[in-house]
């Protein structure tokens, strides 16, 4: 993708940062080099990281104004899908026209089979559409692509909403072993795949795993000192905790709970509250 290379090596130097020092943990020093002096990036995810550290936007140094018009719209599409607006994201996915494919960024067209995967699957139920909209993204992505290993593991999704509980594992344990390889600082947005998997590991009575999992993906949010999807972990880890200890008498939600009333998430304290009154009788 062609980007404004010059305002990476601007900010960079303002920040008193070598080359070296940017790319750590991120990409190379000649993947940096070519950043500012080519002005391409063949890796969103590697120039979004950058962007972070820099402390700049996404949109400000891409050079495409398409690719900014679609990386702008994604956003949106993802917000919308966070808050379980599923209908929604795949309207705003509907009503542009800007053909991924034509902008030439593959890291783009990744994120756009998957939105278009997630939104037809629990926007519509359409199984038929999602299946070919994740192993598009599947195919196209690489290994650092989150979002190419959030469309593997949404293909578990897709199989375990079909009560096809065997292949649906199959595709849970691939994209965790897809994270365990990825080469890039583990983006925030892996948190869906850690908690997509412990509630699947969880549904099959596996509580040790599932606790397992969603304790990584709690661990995750505290190296990007974020909230993301910290409400619904954290009551994954109780309740899994709960669930594979026999000595524990009841499960310790506190947490889930001061997180979901901060989040507003009604539906989770509901669920809590649901559980505090049962689960303790499951087990006498």
């Amino acid at each position: 993708m062609r980007i404004k290379g010059d305002i990476i090596r601007t900010v960079r130097k303002q920040k008193k940062l070598s080359q070296v020092t940017l790319a750590a943990g991120i990409c190379t020093q000649g993947t940096v080099s070519n950043i500012e002096n080519k002005n391409i990036c063949d890796s969103l995810e590697i120039l979004d990281a950058i962007c972070k550290r820099l402390n700049l936007s996404l949109e400000s140094v891409l050079d495409d104004n398409d690719e900014k018009k679609l990386t702008t719209l994604l956003d949106q599409v993802e917000e919308l899908c966070n808050t379980f607006k599923h209908k929604e994201a795949h309207s705003l996915l509907q009503s542009t026209s800007i053909n991924a494919s034509d902008i030439q960024n593959r890291e783009l067209e990744v994120r756009w089979f998957y939105f278009m995967g997630i939104t037809n699957l629990l926007g519509y139920n359409n199984t038929t559409d999602s299946l070919f909209h994740f192993y598009r993204a599947d195919e196209l992505g690489d290994s650092n692509s989150v979002y190419a290993i959030l469309s593997v593991n949404s293909l578990g999704i897709v199989y375990e909403m079909a009560n096809e509980l065997d292949k649906a594992q199959v595709y849970y344990e691939k994209s965790i072993n897809m994270l365990k390889k990825i080469t890039i600082k583990m983006p925030i947005e892996a948190t869906k795949i850690f908690f997509n998997t412990a509630k699947f590991y969880s549904l099959i009575k596996d509580y040790q795993t599932a606790f397992n999992l969603a304790s990584e993906g709690m661990a995750l949010n505290k190296i990007h000192k974020s909230l993301y999807m910290l409400d619904l972990l954290a009551y994954e880890v109780a309740f899994n905790d709960f669930m594979k200890s026999p000595d524990l008498k009841a499960p310790d939600f506190n947490s889930a709970k001061v997180l979901a009333t901060f989040n507003d998430n009604e539906n989770l304290l509901a669920v809590i509250a649901n559980d505090e009154k049962t689960l303790v009788d499951s087990k006498a």
